[in-house]
């Protein structure tokens, strides 16, 4: 079962997005900070991180501050490998270039569907797996 860290200060939202990714089968936890997301992300090992772009920070910040991508350069910072989604009320080439710039793998619009959304999540599991399993030398072609 692949595990989610869902950092997004929208309670009632997040919950409900919360529940619905743990029924279709992923562990999830919640995180409503930037400092909260640091401190899950401590305690442990997810598989993706999904990020709220205009995330607020405990530190009272503007709420349309962007300070996901603050979050998403502290992560990337410590190495964290895990997958790291950004995802955005906001669309334009301008957010998404900041996201990718900052160190997430993909960026996605609120406005998009549960099941799209699920489907690039495990297609990005497959992918990251992929990656991570060794795979042994190609025999050389010879004739």
């Amino acid at each position: 079962m692949n595990s989610i860290l869902l950092v997004d200060d929208e309670t009632l939202v997040c919950a409900e997005f919360a529940r619905t990714l743990e029924g279709l089968g992923f562990e999830v936890e919640v995180a409503p900070t930037v400092e909260s997301g640091l401190s899950c992300n401590e305690a442990a090992q997810f598989d993706a991180i999904l990020v709220e772009f205009s995330l607020r920070s405990g530190r009272r910040a503007h709420p349309r501050a962007g300070n996901g991508l603050q979050l998403v350069r502290q992560l990337r910072a410590s190495d964290v490998i895990a997958l790291v989604l950004m995802f955005a009320a906001m669309e334009g080439d301008i957010y998404e270039a900041a996201s990718f710039n900052a160190g997430e793998d993909d960026f996605i619009v609120t406005t998009t569907s549960i099941p799209s959304l699920v489907s690039r999540l495990r297609a990005h599991f497959r992918t990251h797996q992929r990656r991570s399993c060794e795979r042994p030398e190609r025999e050389k072609f010879s004739k």
